[in-house]
């Protein structure tokens, strides 16, 4: 077990992003602070999902945030999500996830298999746009 580290939820990455509930804002802030705190792709898209859905956050905002997290805690495949917040913010038709699968697809080469035809069709164009 790894000494003064640990893994936050989505609420609390949400409280430490939104600061609307100052007490648990200042508890994560401190824990931050204090403890080597991992986030997990998983979490940050249940948080993009609650900060769109939810809370009416720009997908542009949503993406900064995110990033700004990046400086604050250890995000789990951090280079996934900078690839993937490379999109986001620009390419409406894609949700976070599937943004994710492009971060993969880039930073990995892992192939994606889908039936999702929209994220087919993204997938094929941003690969040509990359080609040039």
């Amino acid at each position: 077990m790894l000494e003064n580290s640990c893994m936050l939820d989505a609420n609390a990455v949400l409280r430490f992003l939104l600061q609307d509930v100052d007490e648990q804002f200042q508890q994560v802030r401190t824990i931050i602070r204090t403890k080597k705190c991992y986030v997990t792709l998983e979490v940050l898209a249940e948080v993009c999902y609650v900060l769109e859905g939810v809370y009416q956050v720009s997908r542009e905002d949503v993406a900064r945030n995110f990033r700004k997290l990046n400086n604050d805690v250890f995000i789990l495949n951090a280079d996934v999500l900078l690839q993937a917040l490379e999109i986001y913010d620009t390419m409406p038709k894609l949700d976070f996830v599937d943004c994710i699968l492009y971060g993969y697809n880039r930073e990995r080469g892992i192939e994606i298999i889908t039936f999702d035809k929209k994220l087919k069709k993204r997938m094929e164009d941003i690969n040509k746009t990359d080609d040039f």
